[in-house]
């Protein structure tokens, strides 16, 4: 199960530097990443900081993956062993989503986000989640 570890932590370690890009202050894809109402306005508006702080805990979960892959910090079992139960229950939250705006019974279906969010961001939601449970569960 070492090589799920490593998928999951580069997958972490890929959405924190999009975090830090979006810090930076650059745009790429950051209109079709926020929920937005369908007559286009935001539904939030990421500041720098709350853009690097996310992007530290992406970094921190994929720290926690490499250690699930024996590859870094496995002197701390259970805060990895916990830390991974706490990240598949995050992402099964997040695929599951508000009822509105994000997740799978969202009733806002059209807008560009919403849309991506079905193809993407609640398959890679439920991967993760799955694929941690797993790692909870075999470790």
């Amino acid at each position: 199960m070492g090589w799920l570890a490593i998928v999951n932590a580069a997958v972490f370690l890929a959405l924190g530097v999009l975090h830090f890009y979006w810090a930076l202050g650059f745009t790429w894809a950051l209109d079709v990443v926020v929920p937005a109402k369908p007559t286009g306005e935001k539904m939030l508006s990421p500041s720098a900081a709350a853009s690097t702080m996310v992007g530290v805990g992406l970094c921190m979960m994929a720290a926690v993956h490499l250690a699930n892959a024996r590859l870094w910090l496995t002197e701390f079992p259970q805060v990895i062993k916990y830390g991974t139960l706490a990240m598949a229950i995050i992402f099964l939250l997040r695929a599951i989503g508000d009822f509105k705006w994000v997740g799978l019974f969202k009733k806002i279906t059209t807008t560009p986000f919403a849309k991506n969010d079905t193809r993407y961001y609640v398959p890679l939601c439920l991967f993760l989640s799955a694929s941690s449970f797993l790692l909870f569960f075999l470790r």
